[in-house]
């Protein structure tokens, strides 16, 4: 037993199946991951010890470069000049990496460092204490982010199949 019909709209169905792996997926995720990255950053920030409060500006989101779908959130290198209180110049990046990982004797123990001390300073005592702030950051905010991307994704979707569904 068979049966015909005819499908209202079809020509408009074949055109979203062919451009959904384009622009279906890598648009809407994009976005939602840059929602998503909002309550990340806004947590790095917060928990910025109130010493380093100036670093506020060189808390960035990042895409990935081309067609990847990552997004990065943290504090990036080249984002101004911190001054410290002997008025010396450094990279907010380095002094963020210094306040949450440690210096000199006072390494976080559960970071893995890509080089070990020099010999020069590997017997010195002392330094700055780890904070782990960015962690701190990333644990509080993680079911937001989430949510965030959840939603925003959903959304981005609709928006593409209603979008492309009216041409």
């Amino acid at each position: 037993m068979s049966s015909n019909f005819e499908l209202i709209g079809a020509e408009n169905l074949k055109r979203i199946i062919r451009e959904f792996p384009e622009n279906g997926y890598i648009k809407p995720v994009k976005a939602a991951f840059r929602k998503a990255a909002d309550p990340v950053k806004k947590a790095i920030v917060t928990n910025l010890p109130g010493s380093l409060k100036g670093l506020k500006k060189a808390v960035k989101i990042k895409p990935g470069k081309g067609k990847s779908l990552t997004m990065a959130v943290g504090i990036y290198s080249g984002n101004g000049v911190f001054r410290n209180s002997r008025g010396q110049d450094w990279d907010p990046y380095m002094i963020a990496y210094w306040h949450n990982y440690g210096t000199l004797s006072n390494r976080d123990r559960e970071h893995s460092f890509k080089k070990q001390r020099r010999s020069i300073s590997a017997d010195f005592q002392g330094g700055i204490r780890p904070q782990r702030f960015i962690e701190r950051a990333w644990d509080q905010s993680k079911a937001q982010a989430q949510k965030e991307f959840e939603k925003k994704a959903v959304e981005e979707v609709d928006k593409f199949l209603k979008q492309n569904a009216l041409r």
